[in-house]
């Protein structure tokens, strides 16, 4: 119930608090509370009610005849007048709460999902490394060849998950790409939502970050305590495995619980001029570098270990940053060109 009574302290915010509008304001909470109330009698969840209570009160021009006070929120006379500067008009039009509402409920039933798709990425190398882990020595292409199998296999099924994220969340794209200007009503039950969030989020931090700390303890201690397992330097891909198991797992447990944050940043957040692009490439670009990078560190680790390649394995590094910058141009080039279409 503090959602609508935040707004209304918005709503009543811009006017002098004079005892005729405090006594409007508080016959307006009454009505707002008795309305929210009878809508979760009638089986709403708190969302939707609130969203209703929103909805048919939060237009002040609208309910101030009713409760009398339209001389008191009329324009000033050196508004009305032309005198007074008018605000500029917004670049897009506002956003409404029912939008917000859809987008964040998209937002909570396709995070898992792409989180899933992100671990499968970061997860997709074990399947060659534990080939080669198990391949004998100085026979181990074949199993290279077996492992690379699976390995793209995982890739694949991430892209088409992403890629089926993507297709569900395109009905909002004016939202993703910021193109509306922002609405108190929104502004308020965004903050409500992200604050009834906020501590299963901050659990789910910790235990990742506690997690992605963990991750660089298996190649420590297998590269020190049993290099030789399973065969020369092979202990140290056991370790490269651990430390991929345990990035993915901090992942599955941050991202799906991390939507609402995202949400509020969004639709808090109005948009720029017409035509920007930034925003709209940051979150893609995002994704693909969360995988890109562990990676390129676990084909430099395993390249490193497997074939005693300190001295020259270090190029993948410059090549790896060259390549991410043509895949980060070639994302910008595309949502430029999907921009224009």
């Amino acid at each position: 119930m503090n959602v609508h009574l935040a707004y209304l302290e918005t709503m009543f915010s811009a006017y002098p608090q004079t005892p005729r509008m405090l006594e409007a304001k508080r016959e307006l909470q009454g009505m707002m509370e008795d309305a929210y109330a009878g809508f979760i009698a009638d089986g709403l969840s708190e969302n939707e009610a609130v969203g209703r209570v929103i909805t048919e009160f939060g237009n002040l021009d609208e309910i101030a005849p009713v409760l009398g006070i339209t001389a008191e929120i009329a324009p000033t006379p050196a508004a009305a007048s032309g005198f007074e500067p008018a605000a500029a008009a917004p670049k897009y039009a506002p956003i409404t709460l029912e939008e917000a509402q859809a987008f964040a409920e998209v937002r909570r039933t396709t995070q898992p999902r792409l989180a899933i798709a992100i671990a499968l990425f970061v997860l997709s190398p074990i399947a060659l490394l534990t080939a080669v882990a198990l391949s004998d020595e100085g026979d181990s292409d074949p199993m290279i060849g077996l492992g690379l199998i699976p390995m793209l296999s995982i890739i694949a099924i991430g892209v088409i998950m992403i890629i089926s994220v993507d297709q569900k969340r395109s009905a909002h794209k004016r939202i993703s790409a910021k193109q509306f200007a922002t609405n108190p009503a929104v502004n308020v039950w965004a903050h409500a939502l992200e604050s009834r969030q906020g501590s299963r989020r901050s659990g789910a931090l910790q235990v990742a970050v506690g997690l992605w700390i963990l991750s660089a303890a298996p190649i420590l201690l297998t590269s020190t305590l049993v290099p030789d397992l399973g065969g020369e330097g092979k202990g140290s891909i056991f370790g490269v495995i651990g430390t991929l198991l345990l990035v993915a797992a901090g992942l599955l447990v941050f991202l799906p619980n991390n939507w609402a944050a995202e949400v509020a940043e969004t639709v808090t957040k109005q948009g720029g001029a017409i035509g920007d692009s930034e925003d709209d490439n940051t979150s893609l670009v995002g994704v693909i570098a969360s995988f890109y990078w562990p990676l390129l560190a676990v084909i430099f680790l395993a390249w490193s270990f497997i074939g005693d390649a300190w001295d020259r394995s270090w190029i993948v590094w410059p090549i790896g940053g060259v390549l991410f910058g043509v895949i980060a141009a070639g994302v910008g080039a595309i949502e430029s060109y999907r921009k224009r279409r």
